[in-house]
């Protein structure tokens, strides 16, 4: 796996391109007042420039930019779910989508999309197992780890990735969420008689599904967005260093972390507090005013 980023721009081994890119301080600003577009036009441009600098290095091989909806909406209205079916001419960043200003063979064969927003991506509560034989009626599960695709009123379908939290699958676990919410949690009941008391369910901990949006762009034909949503769960599901899951992709997971776990990483310094100075202090001979 490669690593590439603004203060060592280029592509080398993410073993030595996460060390390197630490070691380095961030940017500094150039000062020039700039508007909101032009700083994240600015922010796709240098994008662009790593993706150049990919395809050279690929030197032929496909290739597709898996980017996390949540940053990068603002940086390519192709993106957005108000521009699908739509060309560039609709939009107002510069670029439409990632690598759109390379030559063809040198562009990325899709892009995909991911967004982990509990409040866009709807939650799983339940899942319904139909089965081949017609003689048997379908079943209802509590959860789901599976792929699913949703039909949506923008022209390509979605996936929706689902996972289930680690402490669910624990042994022993009180599994409070897999029936009902907190709405109709139980309450405390005191009572002399030990076989009538009962524990309040509303302070334990309460689990449910979360779920992964997939959604491919195919830019060139003949690519299949059924199987760029399999190789993303796949890689989802395979994690970097742990045997769970992960939200994202390896591949950005791991660009993500190279820079949420950069020392200078959103970092604010409180400013130092000057010391108060007495009154006569610059001037041991004058006399404090009475």
């Amino acid at each position: 796996m490669l690593g590439w980023s603004s203060t060592r721009p280029t592509w080398q081994p993410y073993r030595l391109a996460q060390p390197a890119f630490h070691a380095s301080a961030y940017p500094e600003n150039t000062g020039d007042k700039k508007n909101y577009r032009q700083r994240w036009d600015e922010a796709a441009e240098t994008v662009e420039r790593a993706l150049a600098d990919l395809a050279e290095d690929l030197d032929g091989i496909p290739y597709v930019v898996t980017v996390d909806e949540q940053a990068s909406r603002r940086m390519w209205d192709g993106l957005q779910n108000v521009h699908q079916g739509g060309s560039p001419q609709d939009g107002k960043s510069r670029y439409w989508l990632p690598g759109i200003t390379l030559n063809g063979d040198e562009r990325p064969q899709a892009v995909i999309r991911i967004n982990i927003d509990d409040e866009e991506i709807p939650q799983p509560v339940s899942t319904s197992r139909v089965f081949k034989a017609k003689d048997r009626d379908p079943s209802e599960q509590e959860t789901a780890t599976t792929l699913y695709q949703v039909t949506t009123d923008i022209g390509s379908p979605v996936w929706i990735f689902c996972n289930v939290p680690r402490a669910y699958d624990g042994g022993n676990a009180r599994r409070l969420g897999a029936k009902y919410t907190r709405w109709d949690a139980k309450r405390s009941v005191f009572s002399e008689k030990k076989e009538e008391r009962r524990k309040g369910e509303m302070p334990e901990n309460w689990y449910s599904m979360t779920a992964s949006e997939i959604y491919p762009l195919a830019c060139a034909e003949g690519v299949s967005a059924e199987a760029l949503a399999i190789v993303t769960a796949k890689l989802c599901h395979q994690a970097q260093f742990w045997d769970g899951r992960s939200r994202f992709p390896v591949p950005l997971h791991a660009a993500k972390q190279m820079d949420l776990d950069h020392p200078q990483y959103r970092r604010t310094v409180t400013p130092e507090e000057k010391p108060t100075e007495e009154p006569g202090a610059d001037n041991p001979h004058s006399s404090p005013v009475e």
